[in-house]
């Protein structure tokens, strides 16, 4: 029994993005978005970027992130999920387009151990097969940029 309470607490892990923390403008999102870090944008909104991200399982993956400084989904105002989600859609059709994948999975974390961006974030990610990349040249992260902005740019025609 006591072995057993203690593997479980050795099986819980600190957050790396607890719900309570402040928010950190140092992180990469918030970098991209102030200008001092590069991106690959797919698409944008008023309120939300689509953007490559430099690691992937499958290719294809985007990330959708708000302008806004927001930590989690409980920060988000009901207007900036509705767009968040809006413009996944937009990119999941970009994906099946540009890539010819059947189907998509939307992911969200919010303060859980997958989190590793504090700030916000839903991934786009088709049903390409896989082809895992962990740290993408910007080369490679514009060729599926460009892939994708010029589904997009088809499915407004």
């Amino acid at each position: 029994m006591w072995t057993m309470a203690l593997a479980l607490q050795a099986a819980v892990t600190v957050p790396r993005c607890p719900l309570d923390a402040p928010y950190d403008p140092r992180n990469p999102f918030a970098q991209i978005l102030a200008g001092k870090a590069p991106a690959s944008i797919v698409a944008e909104t008023p309120d939300m970027i689509a953007l490559v991200p430099i690691a992937w399982e499958r290719p294809g993956h985007v990330l959708v992130i708000p302008r806004r400084a927001v930590r989690n989904l409980d920060d988000m105002t009901a207007t900036e999920m509705a767009d968040a989600l809006l413009l996944a859609r937009r990119i999941a059709a970009a994906q099946r387009r540009a890539f010819g994948n059947t189907g998509y999975v939307i992911q969200q974390n919010n303060g859980g151990g997958a989190q590793h961006v504090c700030h916000v974030h839903f991934h786009v990610i088709p049903n390409t097969p896989l082809d895992k990349v962990e740290h993408a040249t910007p080369a490679q992260m514009q060729v599926i940029a460009d892939r994708l902005t010029a589904a997009l740019k088809a499915l407004s025609e």
